[in-house]
């Protein structure tokens, strides 16, 4: 469920004082929650993943890494992982959790924190983005401290379909509304925190503004949040998966 704000002027990095905050507080519930085996988000961009993840043991920058589940699957794959957020209360449990790995507090719109040093072969952020009220030092220091074929590999939540309702009449489909508006929106999810929805291609620009180049980007097929096998879905998760509420896409430095 999502709760719609008001239109204003863009948000500053000061509004991520009370983004802080929130996730401060829903950071039990959303570490229960996220990247677990039947994480549908997961579970769509792991295939991507795949794909730009360079091999052997790169060092890879897991860019708003909450409670550290991604840091530490890739750290079991090989990479040199540092993490970085903004919640301490969920960088105090990656601590927990992943003892071996390196996790440091940051604001990220604030950019990335001297403390983590490039240069790196990839920077890794899933379902990040959206939720930074602004990106353009972040975007900034991922070029900067990505090797010469780094690769920043990331997700949203699909600007163009998320939070479009679903509408049953004659035949089923999504009532897509005020797509190019720039919005704030209050999500329940894990507690309750803020979403900030822009257009695809204000993301396209903020990266060529960094320096950065898109060269991949994925629209992965929405999946049921059960874990069952296609053949076993109902009818309306047939058709949920023709819409996807997510995107990977991956950047190179240009």
């Amino acid at each position: 469920m999502t709760t719609p704000t008001p239109p204003r002027a863009a948000p500053t990095a000061g509004a991520s004082v009370a983004d802080l905050a929130a996730w401060d507080r829903v950071a039990g519930t959303y570490a229960t929650t996220v990247g677990g085996p039947d994480d549908s988000f997961w579970r769509r961009f792991a295939p991507f993943l795949d794909r730009w993840l360079p091999t052997g043991a790169p060092r890879v920058l897991d860019l708003g890494c909450g409670h550290g589940w991604l840091a530490g699957i890739l750290a079991e794959r090989g990479a040199r992982v540092l993490g970085v957020d903004g919640s301490a209360e969920l960088v105090a449990r990656a601590r927990a959790d992943h003892p071996t790995l390196r996790f440091e507090v940051a604001d990220l719109t604030a950019g990335v924190p001297g403390a983590a040093p490039g240069p790196f072969d990839a920077v890794v952020s899933h379902m990040v983005l959206m939720d930074l009220p602004v990106l353009d030092r972040v975007l900034a220091d991922v070029a900067s401290l990505l090797t010469d074929d780094g690769v920043l590999i990331a997700t949203l939540l699909h600007p163009a379909f998320f939070h479009q309702q679903p509408v049953y009449d004659d035949e089923r489909h999504r009532r897509v509304t005020g797509y190019l508006q720039h919005e704030e929106r209050w999500i329940d999810g894990f507690g309750g925190h803020r979403h900030y929805h822009r257009p695809l291609s204000w993301y396209v620009q903020r990266l060529r503004d960094a320096g950065l180049v898109l060269v991949d980007l994925d629209e992965p097929p929405s999946l049921p949040t059960r874990h069952v096998p296609e053949h076993a879905w109902t009818d309306d998760e047939r058709w949920f998966a023709t819409i996807p509420t997510m995107l990977s896409f991956a950047a190179r430095r240009g």
